[in-house]
């Protein structure tokens, strides 16, 4: 019997997104589990900000609620940071992991980051002056494209505090953490969190092993199934 595998989507996706790799995923005889993460898919807008924490939980309900137990997790971007987490809060609860373009070290440096949260405020005086409003919007959509946060931008309510939140929160201690298999799975043009990130993490995560694919990018797990599965296949069957 193979390990049961769960899914966790990245920031603005869902467990639909991941279809494609579900499908391959159990076409090799895996059960696989994939949910919408709170605030995305089919699930509701929080009310209130959330923080990895409040993620953790809504994983470890899930699993219990679904009666998953030991699986793999596989994780993108965002769903990598809660496996992280929730691996470091519940380190005997799962049997591996495989994590794809998670942002484990900050992939934005503290210069870039501290320009960008000055222009935004700088901007939000801007557009206090009478007839401004009407460029409002476009402005900020191509500014939050040029300095790489469009998940911000298009964060609603709630998640635009959550996002904030969850990019704050450190995960070098959880990485230290880790005491089981675990696979980085990487596009070699990622941009997003680029290849030295993943370089990093290795370095940092007990035994990790990093496989890099040529001519992928952030999305190569869910863009590109088969090559994904091919390259995590045999490392699936030895763990």
């Amino acid at each position: 019997m193979k390990h049961p595998i769960v899914v966790l989507h990245g920031w603005g996706l869902s467990a639909a997104t991941f279809e494609p790799l579900i499908t391959e995923l159990r076409s090799h005889g895996f059960p696989v589990w994939a949910p919408d993460l709170p605030g995305f898919g089919n699930t509701k807008i929080p009310l209130k900000p959330l923080n990895l924490s409040d993620y953790v939980e809504f994983l470890s309900d899930y699993m219990q609620t679904e009666r998953i137990t030991n699986p793999i997790i596989i994780a993108q971007s965002f769903g990598g940071r809660v496996a992280l987490k929730y691996q470091a809060a519940y380190p005997s609860s799962i049997h591996a992991l495989v994590l794809t373009g998670t942002p484990g070290f900050t992939p934005v440096p503290k210069k870039k980051l501290f320009l960008f949260v000055t222009i935004a405020k700088i901007g939000k005086l801007f557009f206090l002056i009478p007839f401004t409003s009407l460029l409002r919007d476009r402005v900020r959509s191509w500014y939050y494209y040029a300095v790489g946060a469009r998940d911000y931008y298009r964060a609603e309510g709630a998640m635009r505090e959550t996002f904030k939140r969850i990019v704050r929160e450190e995960l070098v201690t959880s990485m230290k953490k880790v005491n089981v298999p675990t696979l980085l799975v990487w596009g070699a043009q990622d941009i997003i969190v680029p290849v030295p990130i993943a370089k990093k993490m290795k370095e940092t995560i007990a035994s990790a092993e990093l496989i890099i694919l040529p001519d992928n990018g952030h999305g190569v797990s869910y863009k590109n199934p088969k090559q994904f599965y091919g390259a995590i296949a045999s490392w699936l069957r030895s763990v």
